[in-house]
């Protein structure tokens, strides 16, 4: 137990990060320790579920995977999480206070023993959450406030060119259309996974179709409207990149209910699973067919943002990882935008959730309405411009410091309209 336990508070001692050096091998110790004393991995031999060691002030599922970060998730009639995580098809599990996952496929060239440090990484563990809420509840009496009813909001790690080209199909657009727009990529262009048969019984949820008032049938849009997206207009040319992340009737609520009576007889099953297209891979796209698929005007900017990617001197993933690890935020964001369809909220979007930009703060209407209100008033009435934008995240730095883009995040779930309705009257946004 005392094991477990560290595990759980791997991070810096008050502050954020480890050096790399450090956290990789205290993280080997521990783990190493942890297996001995688990006899292997602390896992539940009949069902495959292993400890994640880490606990709910660091991690909540329900606070990290459906708010609009990752959008290759589903989740299950159980209450749990199925997604894919490079080229493992992953289950994740929230338990009281821990997290649980078991792996259903991994790459050929892996085995079960990299399977944690891959979720580890994913879910960005070396940052100590926990340390890092009691800073900004010090600064901030709002965020002092929140925290209580949304422990856990993590900054996952994503692959940056995942990140960047799932987030080029967000302009203009839902959650979860993102999802089908992103499912589609995977399809027809990643690398099709096979996950073990503990999948073949599980299923996804789905919402109760609500039947339309006599006014919305009439209004009704034909089968392939909002499919083919041909009528959209072609804003991210000329403008600010804007993700409109009001949440879709599929949200989920606030706390996962395993076994809920109301989820079970829901869902259909999970469908197939695919790797996110590499960049090389994704070179094969055409606008042409892009449009077919359903992408309408962002078409064009997938199959150009592959395009220039591909043409950098050293390749696409050599240059999205420099972007991590030499540039600093202002810098890798202005070099995002100069690829097709890339504006600065998506390019601030790939910074924070996967090129380890931390005081990155993506600004959408949600988070342009939070600001207005608690941190920024003297910008009431004024026009979202790229300007204000940085206006917003400077304000935003000045109260939460480096990781603002980690508590921002908290900030920013707390405006997702299910958890909203979820939260004390005295707590939510006024609408505006």
């Amino acid at each position: 137990r005392a094991v477990i336990a560290r595990i759980a508070t791997l991070g810096p001692f008050g502050g954020a990060r480890l050096s790399r050096t450090r956290h990789a091998r205290r993280r080997r110790i521990a783990l190493r320790g942890f297996t001995r004393a688990m006899g292997g991995n602390a896992r539940d031999e009949d069902s495959g579920w292993v400890s994640l060691g880490v606990g709910a002030k660091e991690l909540r599922l329900e606070n990290t995977l459906p708010t609009g970060q990752s959008f290759r998730w589903r989740e299950t009639t159980e209450g749990d999480y199925v997604g894919v995580i490079g080229q493992r098809v992953v289950s994740m599990r929230q338990a009281p206070d821990d997290v649980l996952y078991r792996v259903h496929c991994r790459p050929s060239s892996s085995s079960a023993s990299a399977d944690a440090a891959a979720i580890a990484d994913y879910f960005n563990l070396e940052v100590n959450l926990t340390a890092l809420s009691k800073q900004w509840a010090e600064a901030d009496e709002r965020f002092r406030r929140l925290e209580p009813f949304l422990p856990g909001c993590r900054m996952l790690r994503q692959d940056p060119a995942e990140c960047l080209f799932s987030f080029i199909c967000s302009s203009n657009n839902h959650i979860s259309r993102i999802h089908g727009m992103v499912e589609r990529l995977c399809a027809e262009y990643g690398t099709p996974l096979e996950p073990d048969d503990r999948l073949l019984s599980v299923r996804k949820v789905t919402p109760p179709k609500k039947t339309p008032t006599p006014k919305k049938q009439k209004q009704k849009r034909l089968p392939n409207e909002g499919v083919t997206d041909e009528n959209d207009k072609e804003r991210e040319e000329k403008g600010v990149s804007r993700l409109a992340t009001s949440p879709a009737s599929s949200a989920p609520p606030a706390t996962p209910t395993h076994l809920s009576s109301s989820l079970e007889t829901l869902g259909e099953p999970l469908g197939s699973f695919y790797a996110f297209p590499t960049t090389t891979q994704l070179l094969g796209a055409t606008e042409e067919r892009l449009r077919l698929l359903g992408f309408g005007y962002r078409a064009k900017f997938i199959a150009g943002a592959a395009a220039a990617l591909a043409a950098k001197e050293d390749g696409a993933d050599a240059y999205l990882l420099s972007l991590r690890e030499k540039t600093p935020y202002r810098e890798a964001q202005a070099a995002l935008t100069s690829l097709p369809g890339v504006g600065p909220k998506v390019a601030a979007c790939a910074c924070l959730f996967s090129l380890d930009k931390h005081a990155a703060v993506p600004v959408d209407t949600h988070v342009w309405q939070l600001a207005v209100e608690h941190y920024t008033p003297e910008l009431e009435g004024k026009s979202l411009t790229p300007k204000l934008m940085e206006k917003v995240e400077d304000a935003i730095v000045n109260v939460f410091g480096e990781y603002a883009g980690w508590a921002h995040n908290t900030l920013f779930v707390a405006e997702l309209a299910h958890v909203r309705a979820s939260l004390p009257e005295e707590l939510r946004t006024p609408p505006r």
